[in-house]
């Protein structure tokens, strides 16, 4: 199997148990995206490097559209992996409790936008949750959050995919602005138990 870039990519998955009634349950994740042919109900399993190296399990395909009857259609040919870090913390702790968890920010966020363009420029915070990592480092409501550790963030979406890849209970510097100024603080990230 190959991979190809890039490999940090924020993706959007459905529980295939879901049902056009249910609520969604959907989760983002911080994925490796690969060209291995991937289908559902017959893949899955290692995503490896040409040394043979285990670098994500794969998880998830990229389809053009649901079938009539709701199914999911086949893949076109772009599949996504947990990257292996993540995947072996969290078997690490279920191993160990049980139960897995995941990071958590504190802070409901939307996707920024620049007004003339509309290019996604970060993830704007529109609430904090009072005594959450966010709230203690100073963070507020209307700071557009555009980096997070290493990582830039241009949407909601890449935000919480990097938070939820990061350790549960770690801290990680958060890169913001606030009426046109950058600010950077560092963040002690919470945990909240997987469902």
């Amino acid at each position: 199997m190959t991979t190809s870039a890039p490999l940090v990519r924020p993706v959007r998955t459905a529980s295939e148990s879901q049902s056009s009634t249910a609520q969604s349950q959907d989760t983002v994740i911080n994925a490796v995206q690969t060209d291995a042919a991937i289908n559902p109900g017959n893949s899955g399993g290692a995503l490896v490097d040409m040394n043979g190296s285990v670098i994500g399990i794969n998880s998830a395909i990229a389809s053009l559209s649901q079938s009539s009857d709701g199914s999911q259609a086949g893949s076109i040919g772009v599949g996504f992996a947990i990257p292996i870090d993540q995947a072996k913390r969290i078997a690490q702790e279920i191993i160990t409790t049980g139960k897995a968890t995941h990071a958590v920010l504190g802070a409901q966020v939307s996707s920024a936008a620049d007004q003339p363009s509309q290019i996604q420029t970060g993830a704007q915070i529109v609430n904090v949750t009072a005594g959450s990592g966010a709230d203690t480092a100073g963070l507020k409501a209307g700071d557009v959050i555009t980096r997070i550790g290493k990582q830039s963030v241009e949407s909601a979406d890449a935000l919480i995919a990097a938070v939820r890849s990061a350790t549960p209970n770690g801290s990680t510097d958060v890169t913001f602005t606030r009426d046109g100024q950058s600010q950077t603080v560092n963040v002690t990230l919470g945990s909240a138990t997987a469902n």
